[in-house]
């Protein structure tokens, strides 16, 4: 059993993540909210949300992980990017170089694109800071995208990234309307879970839900029924 003076035990925790997946009843999704917040209520450990810079420099925008006591990341749900990331359950040490892929609960921005004749000026203002506007101006839309995801994220990121950020921002900018980073964060989260599945060539599955519906089939093609990924029933996606 894993316990509150910051041992972790792994078979309690992958415990744990398939009870909360199988009650939720969400085979493609992580529930990396939910079961950090289990970990948070049975073992005190502090359940910390934000963002993910993964090894091929994509990112999970939207990601919630657990902070112990003594500075070590315990990212319980990490099976959901395959080798895009350290593996099924990551341990990270508070000095580790991997740490600095964690961003915790980024400040917010709101983004107002100004278009002139020869230059595209991003007014950017920092949540609970609007005496501290930032006026950058940008020689194209792909300047603008580049300039909103670092100071969104600080990072440097693939151009194909840069450019849908690019594109959502002007079509604000055609409309008069305004863009908080959290918006952007929902829009680039759905953008990478299609990128990933494209890569992929099917969505991601839990292995909690994966083994199961492994044994379905191998049932279903014993008897001659047609299997769920075959017809496709009950599922969003095919498989």
């Amino acid at each position: 059993m894993a316990a509150h003076d910051g041992t972790i035990e792994t078979n309690a925790i992958l415990a744990l993540r398939q009870r909360v997946r199988f009650q939720d009843g969400r085979p493609y999704d992580a529930r990396c909210s939910k079961v950090a917040a289990a970990l948070e209520a049975q073992f005190g450990w502090k359940r910390v949300w934000g963002r993910l810079r993964l090894l091929n420099a994509r990112v999970c925008w939207q990601h919630c992980w657990n902070r112990l006591a003594d500075g070590r990341i315990l990212d319980a749900t990490a099976d959901q990017f395959e080798s895009r990331w350290l593996g099924d359950l990551v341990v990270l040490e508070a000095s580790a170089p991997h740490v600095q892929a964690y961003q915790p609960a980024p400040p917010g921005w709101t983004f107002i694109l100004r278009e002139q004749e020869a230059k595209i000026e991003l007014v950017a203002v920092q949540d609970e800071q609007e005496a501290h506007d930032m006026v950058i101006s940008c020689v194209n839309w792909m300047d603008v995208g580049r300039q909103a995801l670092t100071l969104m994220t600080g990072w440097s990121l693939p151009n194909d990234l840069v450019d849908y950020a690019a594109c959502v921002l002007r079509v604000r900018s055609l409309l008069n309307q305004s863009m908080t980073s959290g918006d952007l964060d929902g829009l680039l989260t759905m953008y990478e879970w299609a990128h990933a599945t494209a890569s992929r060539g099917r969505p991601w599955m839990s292995s909690e839900y994966a083994t199961v519906l492994e044994g379905d089939a191998l049932l279903g093609e014993a008897s001659g029924e047609p299997t769920p990924q075959q017809t496709n029933e009950g599922n969003l996606y095919a498989c």
